[in-house]
């Protein structure tokens, strides 16, 4: 059979594909904290907990950096510099 009406073909295919994409939302939704959305959630809370904890430490070592190095000279506290 050959369908001559090539916008009403496309019309359908794109119905189907919205359709395809509802279901797949609703599906998940639906699933709240059991299978891929639990184990998807938990990586994810996994993984910004592990960047706050990056991003702490990485402030806690430039506060380190900054006390010790002299506020006037930039020369880390403890050196001296030979004026020869």
């Amino acid at each position: 059979m050959h369908i001559k009406n090539k916008r009403g073909q496309s019309t359908v295919e794109y119905i189907l594909l919205m359709t395809a994409v509802v279901a797949v939302i609703i599906g998940f939704v639906a699933t709240q904290n059991s299978g891929f959305q639990g184990r998807l959630t938990n990586t994810l809370n996994d993984a910004t907990s592990q960047m706050t904890d990056l991003g702490t430490r990485l402030q806690n070592s430039e506060a380190a950096s900054a006390a010790s190095t002299s506020s006037t000279s930039g020369i880390p506290v403890g050196y001296t510099v030979n004026a020869d």
